[in-house]
């Protein structure tokens, strides 16, 4: 092997050409070379006639550095010593160095001939031994040589009709021989093998389509590196005809480009002046329509009907491919392409690129841990940048690197932003760039993409969803679809956001730092020192744009001057705000707060802003109300944790058409809700803990495009909910002071979400008259409500009904089974609640913890799969299901505390668990239940179950790592003072091998309950059962590249739990189970073991003393 490596990577020829040349230079041999060639197989060829007693230096050295050599015997190849020489030395590299290959040709003579030397060999050696009678030795070597070579597999001309199909045979035997493509070769790529796979999926070489794949991204992030890699791996072996086209020119001429690409697919510069812009040559039409092709167009960029121009009037033949590198995916669309998004390197691999460019490794150096990792993160995975960076950095030391990350988070190394730059010079749209540069300037955080739509029109003909999705084409915008969850009531809705690459983002900063050295005369300000001064210094011009400006970033407090904003006309978006405005939930924010650098106005502001202002934000707002001016253009207007008392200091209603969203929420000091009467496309409006407010005015009924209301602990709101309009999607009124919810609420047709959490005077909810067909979910926590309409029925597809906290409710309207569609219905601390009706039939979850008065539960439907009840002090029954429980990931039936649940209870739950570990399960998913009920024994099915202690041994039964299994635990009272505790199960595996090195593998298996909340106090045993599907795969990664011949040689296992931040387990147990096959049957299986009743003692040794482990821990 090492020669084998050794001679590898000195091997210059793909093929040495041995033969006689006055039989066949001229001819077969020449017409052989010339196919090898055609197929880019570098071949070595002898021009030079034969002279000179011994063979040539050079002649040797090419023997030695080529792969593969054909022998192309003729009736006169024997004659020759210099070929018998030249046989003799190809032998011999044969022999030493693996991985030579010798395809013998027999042309124009039998392969007997040469074996037994015959016929013209006869006559031939007969004159080599006359000639070395005193090397008869050297002779012997011919012969032997010739007769090894002549018993190799090879090629007779007589057995092919014409020439050329020896011919294709030989360079298809030789393109089959010749060493595969080895990435190995370029070890300055990491972390390319994923993607060449990917594209190699989308290639599907050999399927008989013509394919065109476009790969696309940024610049710098490696689409002409990997079409190269793809092409140099598949061009040459499987294709009549290939081309790549390096590097277009953005303008580069279509019909120049056209020429170039056919000249090198029929390799014939002079035939393709023949052809036209328009039209396709038919001579040529014909040559490729049977020839299949690999085509690279590698950086094409500009017009999008530029690649479809290119391709215009030829067809090519069945099985050809065209890759096309490019910034914009819309110039492959236009072709029905299909498009690879080249995406940064993981965090791991951009490490080693970077180390192996600054250190010539794949690790940092001692003392540059750290400062490599940041870099490699601030390129977020761009090779190109990796590259760069690290290539600058070499040989440098730690106060140079600290400086050059320093330089480098405000300005962009140049080599960098010249090669970004070019996407942002390719778009011929003004407006477009504009919008990128808001995007890099302004909008520097992930931000809805329909926020921004709204936002960007510049004008009324201006369209900014076309201008941001032709940045998304070009790779200079990344939208992603996200799921946003809203509040904790698992409501959720999914939606495209808009993200920007940090150097792309550095390189539009750059741009605009270009235009002017002056701060004033730019067009967008986000640097906090330029911001300032500009605001200090009345030094603002019609130029700016935008600002933005993050509170949190100041250093000092700022005095603004009052005609700060007068001469900035243009001014379309000010964005000032603080990471904490407008939260309640962070627990430090009063500190936060009070330490916060302000913006102040001692002489107050003397307009408002531009009349051009869309994109108002200005986070702690320190006056009384704005300055009175024109709004006609304003979308957005966000003011949180202001001082204002009044909006504007006007009572005339403003022009607000535009106006789509207001938010002055924890705005303490405003006493009315502004006159928003002509703001008539408002769909958003947040006002939570404005505490000043009283009252919802009555032109609210008018505003029938809006869509949300939020005035959370607005705590002195008592009227005017019956002004609410009927367009309303969500109204959330948590801790408002209104006393009862009017029939009016129900017309609302369209609404989704109703939150009237924390209301304590609402005693009341009115009839239900209307169907409300949207209507999904109604949160009442802590309401002060004592019961609910029998007409809740005509909401017709509630999904989650949310009365936990509702202490005065006794009783539950009969109506309530004829929610179909409830899924979640939450009682938790409903203590007045004496019983329950019969319950929807599709209810999943059910939630009565704390229900301290009700005493059953007469029928629970087969859907549910979520029952917590908990700290149910007089529960004593619960019917059993009619039929078995539905599938599905997640169950939990938890009874803590339930101290007087009744023995049939208790063994129904035991049923109920035994039917979900029957229930089917999917190999590849971790399926987790748990059931929890008052109790210290362990089920009698649990094959094994220690008398005391948390560890039990087992014996396993074949294909085990395939099985479900349940663990059992019985724990021990627990008291503690605080509640709301987070327990963890851990269980830990050790498995024993039967192979006499006896091996042992450790698994320790973790589960964590995210969310659960675990009494302070336990005021007995209770058992817990956590069925758990299954070993695999989770094992099966763990021990990987061990596990597939480990897994059949594991017989025997030992398990230990524990509880984290939970009680102590004072009995354990546990069982395999099978979905395939029943309890009884498995368990009769393993009652033949030779354990009694399948049980083992804790008195039997474990089985990982003095073992080798491998550990995982989930």
């Amino acid at each position: 092997m090492a020669a084998s490596s050794s001679s590898s990577s000195q091997e210059k020829y793909d093929v040495f050409l041995s033969f006689r040349g006055e039989d066949t230079r001229v001819g077969f041999t020449g017409y052989l070379y010339h196919a090898l060639r055609q197929k880019c197989i570098h071949t070595y060829m002898d021009e030079q006639l034969e002279s000179g007693y011994e063979i040539s230096p050079t002649l040797m050295k090419a023997i030695q550095e080529s792969k593969i050599y054909i022998i192309v015997f003729s009736k006169d190849f024997a004659s020759s010593r210099w070929c018998l020489d030249e046989l003799v030395k190809i032998l011999e590299c044969k022999r030493n160095e693996n991985g030579k290959h010798v395809i013998p040709i027999f042309y124009g003579i039998d392969p007997s001939t040469v074996r037994k030397q015959e016929q013209s060999y006869e006559a031939a050696f007969e004159n080599q031994e006359q000639r070395f009678f005193d090397n008869l030795d050297k002779v012997q070597k011919w012969r032997r040589a010739l007769k090894e070579v002549a018993d190799l597999s090879g090629y007779h001309s007589r057995n092919f009709r014409f020439e050329y199909e020896l011919v294709q045979q030989i360079v298809a035997d030789v393109l089959s021989k010749l060493p595969k493509f080895q990435l190995t070769n370029y070890g300055h790529l990491i972390g390319i093998e994923e993607n060449i796979k990917k594209i190699e999926s989308l290639l599907s070489i050999g399927s008989m389509d013509v394919r065109i794949i476009g790969i696309w991204g940024i610049g710098g992030i490696g689409k002409t590196t990997l079409a190269s890699i793809v092409f140099q791996k598949y061009a040459y072996s499987h294709f009549d005809g290939r081309c790549f086209l390096k590097d277009i020119p953005e303008r580069a001429d279509t019909y120049h480009l056209r020429n170039e690409l056919l000249s090198q697919l029929v390799n014939n510069k002079n035939m393709v002046c023949t052809d036209t812009p328009a039209v396709g040559s038919g001579f040529i039409q014909d040559r490729l329509r049977y020839k299949n092709v690999f085509i690279c167009f590698d950086n094409l960029n500009g017009s999008r009907n530029k690649l479809k121009v290119l391709l215009d009037g030829y067809h090519f033949a069945k099985g050809s491919r065209i890759i096309v590198t490019t910034r914009d995916k819309q110039l492959v669309q236009t072709v029905d392409g299909k498009i690879f998004e080249l995406t940064g390197l993981s965090s791991v691999d951009a490490l080693k690129l970077f180390c192996f460019n600054a250190f010539g490794q794949h690790l940092p150096a001692t003392g540059y841990e750290s400062l490599s990792k940041r870099i490699a993160n601030y390129t977020e995975g761009n090779p190109l940048a990796l590259e760069v960076l690290g290539s600058s950095l070499k040989s440098k030391g730690v106060k140079y690197w600290e400086s050059a990350l320093q330089k480098l988070e405000t300005c962009l190394d140049p080599d960098i932003q010249k090669v970004l730059r070019i996407s942002f010079d390719g778009l011929d749209d003004k407006g477009i760039q504009g919008i990128f540069l808001d995007m890099a300037c302004i909008f520097t955080r992930e931000v809805s993409k329909k926020y921004v739509e709204s936002i960007l029109n510049r004008t009324e003909h201006s369209d900014a969803a076309i201008g941001i999705s032709a940045l998304i084409d070009k790779s200079l915008l990344k939208e992603e679809w996200k799921w946003k969850w809203k509040w904790q009531w698992q409501y959720n809705s999914k939606g495209a956001v808009l993200k920007m690459h940090d150097l792309l983002r550095q390189m539009g900063q750059g741009i605009v730092f270009d235009e002017n050295n002056d701060p004033g005369k730019c067009s967008r300000l986000w640097n906090v020192k330029d911001v300032c001064r500009v605001l200090e210094r009345n030094t603002g011009t019609s130029t700016i744009e935008g600002i933005l400006l993050n509170l949190e970033n100041l250093k000092k407090d700022v005095e603004v001057s009052p005609t700060a904003f007068s001469n900035m006309y243009n001014l379309r978006i000010l964005k000032i705000t603080h990471i904490y405005a407008g939260i309640n939930h962070i627990p430090q924010r009063v500190h936060l707060l009070n330490g916060l650098k302000r913006m102040h106005l001692p002489n107050g502001l003397a307009s408002f802003v531009s009349d051009e202002i869309k994109y108002f934000h200005w986070d702690f707002y320190p006056l009384k109300y704005l300055p009175y001016s024109s709004t006609e253009n304003l979308v957005v207007l966000i003011m949180r944790d202001s001082q204002l008392e009044l909006l504007w200091n006007e009572d005339q209603p403003l022009e607000l058409e535009k106006l789509k969203e207001i938010d002055l929420s924890f705005s303490k000091h405003l006493i009315q809700i502004p006159n928003l009467s002509r703001a008539l496309n408002l769909q958003d409006i947040r006002l939570q803990h404005c505490t000043s407010l009283v009252h919802i005015p009555p032109f609210f009924e008018y505003l029938n495009k809006l869509r949300s209301l939020n005035m959370t602990n607005c705590k002195n709101l008592e009227d005017g909910i019956e002004n609410l309009p009927n367009s309303l999607r969500d109204i959330t009124m948590d801790g408002t002071a209104i006393k009862s919810l009017q029939e009016s609420i129900w017309e609302s047709k369209y609404l989704k979400q109703l939150h009237l959490s924390g209301c304590t005077n609402l005693r009341k909810i009115s009839k239900i008259s209307n169907h409300m067909d949207c209507l999904v979910q109604i949160v009442l926590r802590e309401a002060e409500i004592e019961e609910l309409p029998e007409s809740i029925e005509n909401l017709t597809v509630l999904q989650r009904l949310f009365l936990n906290g509702c202490h005065k409710i006794k009783f539950l309207p009969n109506s309530l089974c004829k929610l179909l569609h409830l899924r979640q219905l939450i009682l938790e601390g409903c203590s007045s609640l004496q019983e329950l009706p019969p319950l929807p039939h599709g209810l999943e979850n059910l939630d009565i913890r704390k229900c301290e008065r009700l005493k059953s539960i007469a029928e629970l439907p087969s859907s549910v799969r979520d029952l917590k009840a908990d700290e149910c002090k007089s529960l004593e029954t619960i019917s059993s299901r009619g039929s078995p429980p539905k599938p599905h990931l997640f169950y939990e039936y938890s009874f803590m505390n339930c101290l007087k649940l009744d023995e049939d209870t208790r063994n129904n739950v035991i049923v109920e668990l035994a039917r979900l570990l029957s229930l089917p399960s999917q190999d590849d998913v971790l399926c987790f239940h748990h059931i929890i009920y008052p109790g210290d024994e362990i089920p009698e099915w649990l094959s094994y179950q220690t008398d005391g202690g948390n560890s039990v041994n087992i014996h396993l039964p074949e294909n085990w790592f395939k099985l479900s299994f349940a663990i059992c635990i019985v724990s021990n009272e627990l008291d503690r003072e605080t509640d709301h505790q987070y327990m963890k199960l851990e269980c830990e595996f050790n498995f024993k091998t039967n192979t006499s090195n006896s091996d042992i593998c450790l698994y320790k298996y973790c589960h964590e309950w995210v969310g659960f909340v675990f009494p302070g106090t336990i005021h007995s045993d209770h058992v817990f059962i956590f069925p758990i599907i299954k070993f695999h795969p989770k094992l099966s990664k763990v021990l990987v590249p061990y596990w597939s011949s480990i897994y059949s040689n594991i017989t025997e296992a030992s398990f230990q739990v524990s509880f984290k931040n939970g009680p102590i387990a004072k009995k354990c147990g546990f069982q395999f189970c099978n979905a395939d096959k029943g309890f009884e049957e498995l368990n009769g299986n393993r009652s033949s073991s030779n354990q009694p009743n399948g049980r083992r003692h804790n008195s039997d040794p474990l089985p990982h003393n003095n073992s080798k482990r491998i550990k995982l821990v989930e």
